[in-house]
């Protein structure tokens, strides 16, 4: 392809996608009027959307996670009580943890119960009904009688101190007085008074169960990490009233610090509950031996026994120390052990009571964790949750181990007590000498003693415990508090009333391409010329007033021009010098054959020629009916089966043109084909064109009877009718396939009932004043014929 080609194919696109696109254009042109109602329509919708919308105000605020696990004397003495879930979930920061619990149910729920959330108060308006928050003159207590309520609406009237309360449905109409319980089926309601300034139009109030409200405000609730880096939360709430949303927010930080803080001295609380118990057995047994001690002194009046057996006691003193301390640790193994046997009940073991050895004081620090960060993960995730059952084998592997340790451990020391017994009844035999009573007395001492140095143990721990737990701070702490942003963010009017201009557009647009895309009837230029290549020879448009004839010597309309058009675009068709025979056919009935066929006869005879009008349309006549002839006058049929019946006995003068003749059908005959079969019609055909410059025959409708393919042969061009909105696109079929198989020879197309209120045929109207025809048809102005005529030149060579 050279160059030249490539110009002529750029070009010839460029035509034909700018004809489109003007097709287009013509097209939501000649439909303003549904552009105009889609634009007010959907612009007043998106305005008073954007005016009465109901409002959504954002509410942000800021926590800070502290993840250190030193600083305070609480957290020194309490090591255990610092939450950290980096083993369990391999991650660096419990930032994420704490997300969790931020967006617990649990924690939205103790927020609702709180404030009272599922008891909605609306103030009413004109149009809508805007959500209060503490605006109202009066308060409402909800006082459920069954676990689970249904969503219902009451309708709210005070006047004169009292209450009038309907529901929506009118089944409910109750008076009441201010702290007054209302009795309804499954929940009573209290209304409270106080300052405020009370709304004429009334209040509407919404009553949900507390988890259907959780779910809703659960939807409206977020928290993010400020940064990846940053252990700082960004808590983001959408809520309609702002002073309500800043509210609710704020309750739930306060609700999760608070339930921070209580994980944070449980360690503390069970570790003094149980000094505060062991402190009370320690001290009656303290009493009672001191007690005892004091009685034996007395009965046996010893003041001094030190002095009968110093040497051997200071022996044997060394052995008692050691076998003192061997019995604290004994007795501390015991009391452990009771929370360690059981494994349903999962207590904490007090980190103040470790036992010396570092291995197992490890273990019990270990296993005092695994219970905290259970109950911590209990807050975010159900029992049986994989992550907390995880958690719980966890506890029972290292309960199970210290159940073990603690058994060899314990075995050891009392071998180890009761190898430091052995060596005190040693030394015990050593001392036979001195007197019972001294043995008593020290008897006495040592137990004392023994239960002395526990006491104040205990007493030393319980301070420190205490200390611990005022000390203990909280690892959360609130940055920014719940504030709500000035503007809501919700309703955007901007781009609401740019949607409403947009859709205001595209349904119309969208309406008027589909209708125009499914129609399966003739409507414009594209319609002809995707469906065929027969070329078009003349256009004629809608016929307003319905007169059979719009040619006359001195009529100058549209349509008379049109005609004129039709005359010239013929004149470069059919052969000039001699006759020539054109039949007019079409798909079907109703097309306008006889319409065309009249006119096209006066506008020929117009020009002098001499003109035959031949009604073929032996089924259905209506030409002869349009000229002011009895259907059933002398005509072809007559002509056809008689035998001595001339041709001037059937010729009859119009009433329009002198020029201008017909030939009507005659009677209906039973066999119309087989009349245009016979010898008599070819030689009459021969005769006319011998005395007639024209001869147009207005055969029947090629689409339901083989009448016109009959005529054809004895034709120089055949004029198929297409009328607008009335022709089937599929109809075009018929001329292609006749064409195709060459039973029609000089085929050309002529559109008629070209409507201008549509836009024209072509989109364009059909002009102004003489001479201009519409759109850019062929044949239509003296400027457009020279493109029909290359088109059809083209086409016959």
């Amino acid at each position: 392809m050279g160059i030249q080609d490539q110009e002529f194919n750029i070009e010839v696109n460029n035509e034909e996608g700018g004809k489109d696109f003007k097709k287009l254009v013509s097209i939501f042109i000649s439909h303003w009027i549904v552009f105009v109602v889609g634009l007010v329509i959907f612009c007043t919708g998106a305005y008073l959307y954007a005016r009465y919308a109901v409002p959504a105000y954002k509410i942000n605020s800021q926590i800070l996670i502290d993840e250190s696990h030193g600083g305070s004397a609480g957290d020194q003495v309490l090591k255990s009580s610092s939450i950290d879930f980096s083993d369990l979930f391999d991650m660096s920061s419990n930032s994420y943890n704490e997300i969790d619990i931020l967006k617990s149910r649990l924690l939205m729920e103790r927020t609702v119960r709180s404030l009272g959330l599922n008891v909605i108060v609306y103030s009413k308006g004109r149009i809508r009904s805007l959500e209060t928050s503490d605006e109202e003159p009066f308060t409402v207590k909800l006082i459920t009688k069954v676990d689970s309520i249904k969503d219902k609406n009451y309708q709210v009237q005070i006047e004169n101190g009292k209450i009038h309360l309907e529901d929506s449905k009118g089944n409910i109409s109750v008076d009441a007085k201010f702290d007054e319980p209302i009795k309804l089926d499954q929940y009573d309601l209290v209304f409270s008074q106080r300052p405020g300034k009370l709304n004429p139009k009334g209040y509407q109030i919404n009553v949900q169960s507390v988890d259907e409200r959780v779910d809703d405000l659960m939807r409206s609730f977020d928290v993010q990490l400020t940064d990846k880096k940053s252990t700082t939360l960004a808590l983001s709430f959408e809520y309609s009233n702002p002073k309500k949303g800043e509210m609710i927010l704020q309750k739930l930080m306060d609700l999760y610090l608070l339930s921070n803080l209580q994980n944070k001295t449980q360690i503390a609380d069970s570790t003094l509950k149980f000094i505060d118990g062991q402190l009370g057995k320690v001290t009656a047994e303290l009493s009672g031996i001191e007690g005892d001690f004091t009685k034996f002194k007395e009965e046996n009046k010893l003041a001094d026994v030190d002095q009968q057996g110093k040497a051997l006691i200071d022996n044997v003193s060394t052995y008692q120390n050691k076998l003192s301390d061997l019995q604290v640790q004994l007795s501390l193994v015991t009391d452990i052990e009771k929370y360690i046997d059981a494994p349903n009940v999962k207590r904490i073991i007090p980190s103040s009571f470790a036992v010396p050895d570092p291995v197992f004081a490890a273990a019990i620090g270990k296993y005092n964790d695994l219970l905290v960060e259970r109950d911590k993960l209990a807050l975010s995730y159900k029992d049986d949750n994989p992550v907390v059952k995880s958690a719980d084998d966890q506890i029972e592997n290292a309960r199970v181990g210290l159940v073990k340790s603690f058994e060899s451990y314990k075995k050891g020391l009392e071998s180890t007590v009761a190898q430091a017994k052995s060596q005190n009844s040693a030394l015990t035999r050593q001392v036979s000498t001195v007197p019972k009573k001294e043995r008593v007395f020290l008897d006495y001492t040592r137990e004392q003693n023994l239960k002395q140095d526990l006491y104040l143990y205990l007493l030393q721990k319980r301070e420190e415990t205490a200390i611990a737990k005022t000390s203990t701070v909280n690892s959360a702490r609130i940055i920014d508090p719940a504030k709500s942003d000035y503007f809501p963010f919700k309703p955007k009017r901007p781009l609401i009333l740019l949607i409403g201009i947009f859709l205001g557009l595209l349904i119309p647009a969208g309406y008027v391409y589909g209708k125009d895309l499914l129609n399966i009837k003739i409507l414009n230029k594209s319609d002809i010329e995707s469906n065929t290549k027969v070329p078009v020879v003349g256009e004629i448009g809608n016929n307003p007033e319905g007169v059979s004839l719009v040619v006359g010597n001195n009529s100058r309309s549209i349509l008379s021009e049109q005609f004129r058009g039709l005359r010239t675009n013929l004149q470069f068709v059919l052969s000039q010098g001699k006759s020539n025979v054109l039949m007019v056919t079409s798909s079907m009935s109703g097309e306008g054959k006889s319409f065309i066929t009249m006119n096209l006869g006066s506008v020929l005879a117009l020009s002098g020629k001499k003109v035959l009008l031949m009604e073929l349309d032996l089924r259905k006549p209506k030409l002869s009916q349009n000229v002011g002839l009895d259907s059933n006058s002398t005509g072809f049929t007559n002509y056809v089966v008689s035998e001595t019946m001339t041709i001037d006995e059937i010729i009859q003068p119009t009433f329009f043109s002198e020029n201008c003749f017909i030939i009507s059908s005659g009677p209906i005959p039973p066999n119309p084909t087989e009349l245009l079969l016979s010898d008599k019609f070819n030689e009459l055909i021969d005769a006319l064109k011998k005395r007639f410059d024209y001869v147009i025959i207005d055969s029947a409708p090629i689409g339901l009877v083989s009448d016109a393919q009959l005529i054809e042969k004895h034709t120089d061009a055949s004029l198929y009718i297409v009328r607008q909105e009335y022709t089937y696109k599929s109809q075009l079929n018929i001329i292609n396939e006749l064409t195709r198989e060459k039973k029609f020879r000089r085929s050309y197309l002529v559109i008629n009932d070209i409507k201008t209120k549509k836009g024209g045929y072509y989109g364009y109207g059909y002009g102004y004043g003489y001479g201009y025809g519409y759109g850019y048809g062929y044949g239509s102005t003296t400027e457009e014929t020279p493109s029909f005529w290359n088109k059809l030149f083209s086409k016959k060579k």
